[in-house]
């Protein structure tokens, strides 16, 4: 019997399964997904680097910044730039863009959620300040895995406009250098 119809008389959950994910995470929600189920897994010292990772990027996004803000330096040279078009876009500002031309920003928004929800675990919605504590300390790891799930979205995406494989992979090596 076929999965795929029109026919409003056939029971939802009759349809087959993929197509809900697909419907969710895009035409590559396999690959969301086993990022997803592996960000639920991630040990303490996964984590660790992670965020590690994600600090480092985070640091040298904001040396960019600073040496790119017309030769001038600190938060004067930073404040400078504020407002004009950047001449040397960041991956993920290209891998919202290429998702909002080829109609992906809602699966783009879904994956990160839903891979949110699988990092911060139980403890960030307990109420505690413990938990608290925990998901805030866990912004890196969230940074990462989040790039690593727009990449995922995007992946059958790389060479259209300027989604490059140097775009797709800047997104996926702090995920896939910690994640073997």
């Amino acid at each position: 019997m076929s999965t795929e119809t029109n026919d409003p008389t056939i029971p939802f959950a009759t349809l087959d399964p993929a197509l809900h994910l697909e419907y969710l995470y895009g035409p590559q929600w396999a690959a969301v997904m086993r990022i997803v189920e592996r960000a639920a897994q991630l040990t303490a010292e996964e984590r660790e680097k992670m965020n590690a990772e994600a600090g480092k990027r985070m640091q040298d996004s904001m040396s960019a910044l600073t040496g790119a803000a017309g030769g001038a330096g600190g938060l004067a040279g930073l404040l400078s730039g504020l407002g004009q078009p950047s001449q040397d876009p960041q991956p993920l500002q290209i891998a919202s863009e290429t998702a909002k031309e080829f109609g992906r920003s809602r699966n783009v928004q879904v994956a990160g959620l839903i891979a949110g929800q699988a990092v911060s675990g139980t403890a960030a919605t307990s109420g505690e300040l413990a938990g608290l504590l925990q998901s805030l300390g866990s912004i890196g790891t969230l940074t990462v895995v989040s790039q690593a799930v727009t990449a995922a979205v995007l992946s059958d995406l790389v060479g259209r406009g300027r989604y490059t494989q140097e775009v797709h992979d800047a997104l996926m090596q702090p995920w896939t250098s910690v994640i073997s």
